[in-house]
């Protein structure tokens, strides 16, 4: 099997990140030494204030499209068709939030413009739909656009605000049929806290003589972001992550992790491509003063089948083992994720009894 992730993975209906093709690990791409110096993008922001239909949406993006393409000055455009023709759809709130952005562009010295409908099928005449930047740099279209989110439709904002509602619900009465009558040490997390049919697994490194932690080697052409503490940018990334890696969906106390007390900072993890969240994992504290749970561990389903799923695991263990936890739990449906168990149970995890 192709999957590594430890929960259903795939990207949602409406997310629109359109990656260029990458060569694989026995390319002549594998190298670092071998990766272009600069990277390129053009991005694309919508308003999601006018519900347009993915017809609609795919209408006016690709209108942006042609726009900077024809705009593009030829060797800009070479360089971004060299590095794979990147291509971002990101969104804001309301025309206000769109209308600014192709000023704040030309001060950043980028070729931007505005693409208005005609009012022929789903809006009026004269609307502003959407706006382009680029192609140029990807560290220079940032500056403009790079704190703004994929665009994602009101069915799949809804849809994700549900599943939160459903698994702080879930948290709740896991906590309730858990009592308040102290420590559950040695009984391992709340069974409320995985989603029928995941199982627990279960690495208990203080049965396992000499064991240390496996190194997490970050695979070529990745590397590991670290939060730096900023408040406003790890829920709109982290969340943004989960529903492109993770279908919108985790353990409870992992969908907003940074919201606990006990939450660690340095226990949250993001492997990186470029400008592009490849995998993300969390490791929590458990019930039992020994125990540890890896809250989510996932990879985009561009970037499977990379080593990122180990690497990700790895980290989270790493990290419980230095605070003192050494039985480790993980949620996992071996059925839907066979590779999820394979992987598990490659790095010593059993099914926990």
């Amino acid at each position: 099997s192709s999957s590594i992730c430890l929960l259903p993975v795939g990207p949602a209906p409406h997310s629109l990140l359109l990656l260029p093709l990458r060569a694989g690990p026995g390319s002549a791409m594998s190298s670092k030494d071998e990766e272009p110096e600069d990277d390129y993008k053009l991005a694309v922001v919508a308003r999601c204030d006018l519900g347009m239909s993915a017809g609609k949406l795919a209408v006016q993006v690709g209108h942006a499209v042609h726009s900077a393409v024809v705009k593009c000055p030829a060797a800009a455009r070479k360089a971004w068709e060299a590095d794979g023709s990147m291509i971002v759809v990101l969104q804001v709130d309301d025309e206000t939030a769109l209308s600014h952005i192709p000023a704040d562009a030309r001060r950043a010295g980028l070729r931007s413009g505005s693409e208005h409908d005609w009012g022929l099928t789903e809006v009026e005449g004269g609307a502003l739909t959407v706006v382009w930047v680029g192609p140029d740099k990807a560290d220079r279209v940032n500056i403009v656009t790079g704190k703004l989110g994929l665009f994602r439709s009101k069915e799949e904002e809804e849809l994700a605000k549900l599943r939160r509602q459903l698994q702080e619900a879930e948290a709740e009465l896991g906590a309730l049929r858990g009592g308040s009558g102290g420590s559950r040490e040695g009984a391992g997390p709340s069974p409320c806290l995985q989603t029928a049919p995941q199982s627990w697994m279960l690495l208990d490194v203080s049965e396992l003589a000499g064991w240390q932690p496996q190194r997490p080697d970050v695979p070529d052409l990745f590397e590991q972001w670290c939060w730096e503490g900023d408040e406003l940018v790890l829920p709109k990334k982290w969340e943004q992550a989960l529903t492109e890696s993770c279908e919108g969906t985790a353990l409870p106390p992992a969908m907003r992790p940074w919201e606990s007390a006990s939450f660690d900072r340095d226990g949250i993890f993001f492997l990186t491509h470029r400008s592009d969240t490849g995998g993300i994992a969390v490791a929590l504290p458990g019930t039992g003063a020994s125990d540890g749970v890896v809250g989510v561990l996932g990879v985009h389903p561009s970037f499977r089948r990379r080593g990122l799923g180990r690497c990700l695991l790895r980290l989270c263990v790493g990290r419980l083992v230095q605070l003192g936890r050494t039985r480790i739990f993980c949620a996992v449906d071996a059925d839907r994720s066979p590779g999820a168990f394979k992987l598990l149970t490659s790095e010593g995890f059993r099914p926990s009894p």
